[in-house]
Parts: structure tokens; C-alpha cells; sequence
């Protein structure tokens, strides 16, 4: 979220540098805010903060997709990228689970499965509560014969 990021750099910079305070309005309502916005921000991202601090009800649903949409992703990094300790997913693969966070956050889709090889398996779904779930299934298979 982009307020946090202000956050970040105030803490940074104690006197405040590279913040300064600016104009936008909400993408949904036009309600005019003043806030305070990173110097190397352009007008787009300056509006999208003020959309999500707005408390119009559209704004407030779209805050609440777009922090499903990072926590989503941030989850397939933990469990699919490249510091995960236990499996290893090629790029490609992992891109293509990054792609279907947003067809199913969105609700045009339900769920995608696939089949990485090696007996690992990803998941990506969206309960009836309206969360999505991101899930790592590895099969260790053994066979002996005698």
C-alpha cells in the first residue's frame, strides 16, 4: 500500500526528507484530499493514495481486493520463489501463479492447480468466505522391491 511506503520513508529520513505534501482525488467518489506523498510521485499514484484512504464504499472494497492481491502474492514468493527452501519452481511457473492471482481475486475464476513436476504441486483458490488460498502439496513416493 502506498501509504505505507510514505510511512517507511518518513521513518528513514527524520527531518522528513523526500515527503511532501500534495493534492488528489479518489478514483471512485472525486472526493479532494491533501496528503502526504512521496517528492518523485506523479499525479496517478498521488490520486491512488487518496483512493486508499478514502471511506467511500467503492474505495474500501477496492482497498480490500488490491490487500487480498498482495497478501496473495506475497504468499506464492513465500511458498513457490526462489528463497523457499524446499522446492525448486522454475520461473515460468511461478509467473503463471502470479498471473492467476487477479482473474481470481476478481471472481472470473475459482480456482487453478498445476503440476510443476517433481511431485510438486500449487494451488490457488478462492473459499466461500472470499479468501484466497494458496497451497503447496510435494509427494514423496518410495517403492522397494525385493
Amino acid at each position: 500500500m502506498l501509504y505505507e511506503q510514505v510511512e517507511k520513508r518518513e521513518k528513514e529520513e527524520r527531518g522528513g526528507g523526500g515527503v511532501t505534501t500534495a493534492t488528489g482525488s479518489c478514483k471512485f467518489c472525486r472526493q479532494v484530499a491533501t496528503c502526504k506523498v512521496l517528492d518523485e510521485w506523479n499525479r496517478e499514484e498521488i490520486d491512488e493514495l487518496v483512493t486508499e484512504t478514502c471511506k467511500c464504499v467503492d474505495a474500501r472494497i477496492y482497498v480490500n481486493k488490491k490487500r487480498q492481491k498482495e497478501r496473495a502474492n506475497h504468499q506464492i514468493d513465500l511458498l513457490f520463489g526462489e528463497n523457499n527452501k524446499s522446492v525448486t519452481v522454475p520461473d515460468a511457473a511461478l509467473n503463471l501463479l502470479h498471473e492467476a492471482v487477479n482473474p481470481i481475486c476478481e471472481g472470473i475464476m475459482q480456482c487453478m492447480a498445476i503440476d510443476i513436476g517433481n511431485g510438486v504441486k500449487g494451488k490457488i483458490n478462492i473459499t466461500s468466505k472470499g479468501i484466497i488460498k494458496v497451497a503447496r502439496t510435494k509427494t514423496d513416493k518410495s517403492t522397494y522391491e525385493a
